[in-house]
């Protein structure tokens, strides 16, 4: 074993405890989002019963879709450019807020054009709770920024306590309207709306408190995060869509009742991606800091992860389903029991994607996802403009599913083309003996030992160029 090899290993094993953990303290902030964001589903269901959950999803899905139509793609371009070292921590601060307030100033201009053209339909008090959401979206830009900072310098715990905070005051909120009895739309609003600004304040606070940014403007920290945000923006932009497009188009032609049964039935489905997003967002991290290799191996890594607590949420949630919505939000919403179980197939191809997309951005293609997202979203505009008028949100629920499985084979299919990713590999692992484990056997069996004509080393060994063969040289020792 030569010298270099020697001292190449122990890095490699150290590789997989590293992953492993930030993977655990992210699996529970994603936990807590998870956890915390059904509490307030329950909660906000019980004030408001089926037809003011409704209209809450009327308020809160018109404001946050501008947003996110105008966001470019920032965050994710901020947590990569960030990892990568691109720029100082005050020329991406500075660049982040002066990005900021342009994309709050052009939501806000936007929304006073198109929520009262959507909500027309709905009461007075539902048009002027879904103006004031409108002009404290901003908020919600700036505490994301804010924790993408520290997603990018791999501080993970400031990142899922800023994460974590929005649906901790939000939940704190409803339990003192729930309480005092105040039940009413306007409390449930405005307890949302606190946890977005706090976040703000706090997340600020601890930007200030470890890094000290100061005002330091470089005429290429703009150009940069627009580039790799605008190439990531149409997968995240399908991607937000392709998850939402039916509560919006649902809010418009469907009586509140059943908007406010399928929006419990999404929430509770999507409650089994906890493990995939928490896989995700350590994926993106870590590799978009790694080569090539050890970056695919992440990817593989959280994959097969994300699959089995995927297979097992899932199951275990389709037999249960009809107990937690009965005596957890209330016989009110028994009709959300079927499209929930039916959203399940297509909530666990929700969570995988999550995987490859962030893979694929780590690897340098993030606008790959976007081709596989896209054609989700045309079938599922398709599909609701068919089911929808003949079968309501049971109708919209089948699409949903139908156009998540299919985004997830044609993301399987983009990722053995363009990314190097078989299917094999991501659901089986590698199959072939690494350079640690050649290390191993060598020292175990330094008489017997031969190394394997088969065996592929990981990192630059095997680089771009397909498997090579390995030569370790016997040690002299």
């Amino acid at each position: 074993m030569t010298a270099s090899e020697s001292t190449h290993s122990p890095a490699e094993s150290a590789k997989r405890p590293r992953f492993l953990a930030h993977y655990g303290p992210t699996v529970m902030g994603q936990g807590l989002v998870l956890g915390l964001g059904i509490l307030t589903g329950i909660l906000s269901a019980r004030i408001l019963g089926p037809v003011g959950r409704g209209e809450y999803v009327a308020v809160c899905a018109w404001p946050m879709g501008i947003s996110t139509l105008i966001s470019l793609g920032i965050s994710q371009a901020l947590t990569f450019n960030v990892g990568r070292r691109t720029f100082s921590i005050s020329e991406m601060t500075t660049a982040a807020l002066t990005l900021a307030v342009i994309q709050g100033a052009l939501t806000i201009a936007v929304g006073f054009v198109i929520l009262p053209r959507v909500l027309d339909k709905y009461s007075p008090t539902v048009q002027h709770l879904g103006i004031v959401f409108l002009l404290l979206t901003p908020a919600v830009v700036l505490g994301m920024y804010a924790s993408n900072v520290f997603q990018g310098v791999q501080d993970l715990s400031r990142f899922n306590i800023i994460r974590v905070l929005p649906p901790f005051v939000y939940l704190a909120g409803l339990f003192a309207i729930h309480f005092a009895h105040l039940k009413s739309l306007q409390g449930v609003i405005f307890s949302q709306l606190a946890g977005y600004a706090i976040t703000v304040v706090v997340g600020s606070w601890l930007i200030w408190k470890c890094f000290r940014p100061r005002w330091q403007w470089n005429k290429s920290a703009i150009p940069s995060l627009v580039s790799f945000g605008f190439r990531t923006h149409a997968t995240s932009l399908a991607n937000y869509f392709n998850q939402r497009i039916d509560q919006l188009i649902l809010s418009v032609i469907i009586p509140p009742r059943e908007l406010g049964f399928y929006a419990v039935a999404v929430t509770l489905s999507t409650s089994v991606t906890v493990f995939s997003v928490a896989a995700g967002i350590v994926t993106f991290s870590h590799g978009s800091s790694q080569q090539s290799d050890d970056a695919k191996a992440t990817i593989g890594r959280s994959f097969r992860a994300a699959l089995i607590m995927l297979l097992v949420a899932c199951s275990a949630l389709y037999a249960v389903a009809p107990f937690l919505i009965r005596r957890i939000f209330g016989p009110a919403f028994e009709g959300s029991i079927v499209a929930c179980r039916i959203l399940l197939p297509g909530a666990l191809m929700i969570g995988l994607n999550q995987v490859l997309y962030n893979g694929s951005s780590a690897l340098g293609w993030p606008g790959l996802p976007s081709c596989a997202e896209g054609l989700s979203m045309a079938i599922t505009a398709v599909g609701l403009y068919v089911l929808v008028p003949r079968y309501g949100y049971i109708g919209a629920a089948i699409v949903s599913s139908i156009a998540y499985t299919v985004s997830f084979l044609v993301m399987l299919v983009l990722g053995q083309r363009f990314l190097g990713l078989p299917v094999r590999t991501l659901i089986l692992g590698g199959s072939r003996i690494t350079r640690n484990e050649c290390y191993v056997f060598e020292r175990l069996f330094p008489h017997q030992f031969r190394a394997p004509s088969f065996c592929l080393f990981p990192g630059k060994m095997a680089g771009n160029n397909g498997p090579q063969k390995c030569e370790i040289k016997r040690s002299q020792t």
